[in-house]
């Protein structure tokens, strides 16, 4: 093989030793090849370049037979002991990770599970575990004051004092009713269905339509939970009566006059001083709106007894005894409670108050019991109040009957609770400036911030 058929660099390097030149001409072609292999095996420019130095020292050295010749030709490196470095470098850094890491671990906490738990036992459960609590309330299908989430997720390791956001229900998401008046029936309560409410019907007497959609309630904008009934006033096409005022006048004529309405006369006998076969309340009011063929329930008085004389009645209550008397029910339906309350301890009735889930306004008057007509003074008139559409958590009333003002306001407030006083005549001293009785009830279950009615006694001598 000639010089200039080898590599140019290592056809240069030989040239500057002519003995090392010779002595690669004299080697078999096979040598030769696997000579060039091994210098074509170097990685990079100077492991290729330290190969072909090595092999013109090699080749320029003494040469005692053609067993010597052959045994030029350099042995492969072998590059196990690198992997092997790289490996015990790897075990040693894995080592010392494990070892700084481990270090820190007197300072984590694993978060506990408290979904599902009560807002205030959750809080508990989480600062025992030397973490702290911060609370975010969203809706969800959890009841409220429930634990939905929270973050980071339960058994997550954390740093000693990390804060962890508890995710408490409001209840379910709140949904706008939609306008649906004046659409025919089919048409609105498929689009009630379609918002995940549910309607249900009732006839009344219009002039409108029949069929077609005359109210609603609750009314379109109202917010309300999903699944929550919408009541629809659907037209029979009649035109509604109005009830004629029939108090005051005898039976008979009573009965003729709502039979010529159109309506369904109902008699109930009841005690009166007013004179036996007199009409003295009826239900609904004159003037009201009804649909033709409605029963209109009339109270004729059968007398006192004792022949057309009139007897006091006299009852006893915790505060005085007082003589009872019939009084009209004020309708208080729609107001604010405070007013409420005030027109109801006028008219001479005992408070009675609870607080129940509605999307109205907080504090409005959703429904009372007795609705209306009259009843014996010193009846308990029951008063349903709106918690509103995002009430706080439920607290319980605490009992301060039999303290002085004062102090039932102090723990009133205290409990986190507003406090609006009502006075009551009373003919015993010891009650004056005294809570006689309260409204809600001790014990009850209402939202905190809401207010609590105490009936303070007034004496009069």
């Amino acid at each position: 093989m000639a010089a200039r058929q080898l590599p140019p660099d290592f056809a240069a390097a030989l040239d500057r030793v002519p003995a090392a030149r010779d002595r690669f001409a004299q080697l078999p072609a096979e040598r030769q090849a696997e000579w060039l292999r091994w210098i074509d095996a170097g990685r990079g420019r100077r492991g290729r370049l330290g190969r072909i130095d090595e092999a013109v020292r090699r080749l320029s050295g003494p040469v005692a037979s053609e067993t010597a010749v052959h045994e030029v030709i350099p042995p492969e490196r072998s590059w196990w002991w690198v992997w092997l470095l790289l490996l015990a470098l790897l075990v040693i850094g894995g080592l010392l990770a494990w070892y700084f890491l481990s270090r820190g671990g007197g300072d984590k906490r694993t978060v506990p599970d408290v979904v599902g738990q009560q807002e205030q036992a959750a809080e508990t459960r989480v600062r025992e575990s030397d973490l702290k609590a911060l609370t975010a309330t969203g809706p969800s299908n959890r009841a409220r004051g429930v634990v939905f989430a929270e973050r980071p997720g339960a058994g997550t390791q954390v740093k000693k004092g990390q804060a962890i956001t508890l995710s408490i229900s409001s209840g379910p998401a709140r949904l706008t009713v939609p306008d649906v008046t004046g659409l025919p029936v089919q048409q609105a309560t498929a689009q009630l269905q379609a918002k995940g409410l549910s309607p249900q019907q009732k006839r009344v007497s219009s002039t409108r339509p029949k069929g077609v959609v005359t109210e609603q309630a609750p009314q379109a904008g109202v917010a309300t939970s999903k699944g929550g009934t919408v009541v629809l006033s659907v037209s029979t096409g009649v035109k509604p009566v109005s009830v004629p005022s029939v108090v005051g006048q005898q039976q008979g004529a009573a009965v003729t006059q709502l039979t010529k309405a159109g309506l369904a006369p109902q008699l109930q006998n009841v005690s009166s001083p007013q004179p036996v076969g007199t009409v003295v309340a009826q239900k609904p009011p004159a003037g009201k709106q009804v649909d033709k063929g409605s029963t209109v329930t009339i109270n004729v008085s059968k007398g006192t007894g004792g022949g057309g004389t009139t007897t006091t009645v006299r009852t006893t209550t915790t505060a005085t005894t007082t003589v009872a008397r019939s009084a009209a029910v004020p309708s208080v339906t729609g107001l604010a409670q405070v007013a409420a309350l005030r027109r109801v301890s006028t008219a001479g009735f005992r408070v009675a108050m609870v607080y129940v889930p509605s999307s109205q306004r907080a504090g409005i008057v959703t429904a009372q019991t007795p609705s209306g007509g009259s009843a014996r003074t010193g009846t308990p008139v029951r008063l349903s109040v709106s918690e509103g559409p995002n009430p706080q958590s439920a607290q319980s009333v605490p009992s301060v009957a039999g303290q002085d003002q004062a102090a039932a306001t102090s723990a009133l407030q205290a409990a986190g609770f507003k406090v609006y006083v009502l006075r009551m005549k009373t003919s015993n001293k010891s009650q004056d400036g005294v809570v006689i009785y309260q409204a809600p009830t001790a014990g009850s279950s209402i939202p905190g911030g809401a207010l609590v009615a105490v009936v303070v006694g007034a004496f009069s001598g």
